[in-house]
């Protein structure tokens, strides 16, 4: 959804409506579960009067949704002559987002969010499902227009896990050469987010005290995500991102190297966060 025209709506819409939710005030619990439900709808602005602290907000998402979220952005704007914010949110992929309070799925029914029927949970589905069909399409075209020369290998798979992924793969016709297994990600990225948190602030014995926007900086700062850094994060097929041992002992290392490690990051993510404002 394009961010620029829900900035506009936000800074406009005189009412809510299904991709526009208007707050007066910040009240948390009122505020995580409409965040929950435009992820859960495809994504929407949330717009809240006065200023809004995007640190607070993040600790707020890490306590009352699930699984971690972080898919949104703050921005200052102005209604008539009065200050806002306005947050917004891109949709929820792989899996819906739960509202921990009440262990409820939430999507939106016009202005309102609402737990969710049966048709919220179809189009979910359908969406998941048009967006892969989307990647399929991508991948095809790349081979398509792969250069000359270019070949495309068949990979023989001598069995898979529960998600249909190869376990097992043979990279030659050689019937006797040795075969090289996936990873379990369970095992190699045993971490959500807040595991990492509680990790990390358990091997620092009180000497910081980390928080879901300070793993967010440090992510973001250093290019962090499943691509870049596969070692580090591993995105699960219809679920979160999750995280290695190798991730928790690069924290804690770069925190030994300089004890503003995390302060730095959180200002430098900031700063930039400010720009796009």
């Amino acid at each position: 959804m394009n961010a620029a025209r829900l900035l506009k709506r936000a800074a406009e819409a005189a009412r809510s409506s299904k991709r526009v939710q208007l707050h007066a005030a910040v009240e948390p619990a009122e505020l995580a579960r409409d965040i929950a439900a435009m992820a859960n709808s495809g994504g929407g602005v949330v717009v809240v009067g006065g200023a809004v602290a995007e640190e607070l907000l993040h600790e707020e998402l890490e306590q009352r949704v699930e699984p971690e979220f972080d898919a949104f952005e703050t921005h200052a704007i102005t209604r008539g002559d009065a200050p806002a914010t306005a947050i917004v949110v891109d949709a929820a992929i792989g899996a819906p987002l739960v509202f921990v309070d009440d262990g409820e799925l939430y999507f939106r029914h016009g202005s309102r969010s609402r737990r969710a029927n049966g048709a919220d949970v179809r189009d979910f589905i359908l969406r998941q499902l048009n967006a892969t069909r989307r990647q399929w399409i991508s991948n095809i075209r790349q081979v398509m227009h792969a250069p000359d020369r270019a070949e495309v290998a068949i990979v023989e798979t001598a069995e898979r896990d529960e998600e249909g992924r190869p376990a097992l793969i043979r990279l030659t016709t050689d019937p006797h050469a040795p075969l090289y297994g996936q990873v379990d990600p369970d095992l190699s990225h045993p971490y959500r987010q807040k595991e990492v948190i509680a990790e990390t602030n358990r091997r620092l014995d009180g000497r910081h005290d980390v928080n879901a926007f300070d793993v967010l900086s440090v992510r973001r700062v250093h290019g962090i995500d499943e691509k870049s850094h596969p070692e580090f994060a591993h995105r699960m097929k219809f679920g979160t991102v999750q995280y290695s041992e190798a991730f928790v002992e690069w924290l804690l290392a770069c925190h030994r190297e300089d004890a503003s490690f995390f302060e730095d990051a959180k200002h430098a993510y900031t700063a930039t966060r400010r720009r796009r404002s």
